[in-house]
């Protein structure tokens, strides 16, 4: 049975980027969605959005470190925040 191979900082490293810079666009791309999207004040819309952006912002940073591939969390930020700037296209024609 090989030995366990422990990570080093060159899979860490990209995960840890991900789920700081990576999980803080995506959680604004989200909030200024929700402030457009949302029936409701702008303030109130922001003040909403970013209570729910904290949520978000967890759940991203378990998920940076859960998955398996590094190319993959990339990609569902990459994915996660291209999302709500077609969202706000769309509703801005």
């Amino acid at each position: 049975m090989p030995a366990r191979q422990e990570p080093g900082w060159r899979t860490i490293a990209p995960r840890v980027l991900a789920s700081t810079v990576g999980t803080y666009g995506l959680c604004y791309a989200w909030i200024c969605a929700a402030v457009r999207l949302l029936p409701m004040d702008a303030v109130d819309a922001n003040i909403l959005a970013t209570c729910l952006a904290f949520i978000l912002f967890v759940a991203v940073i378990l998920r940076a470190f859960a998955v398996r591939s590094v190319t993959r969390i990339w990609g569902e930020l990459l994915v996660g925040t291209a999302l709500p700037f077609a969202l706000m296209l769309g509703v801005a024609r």
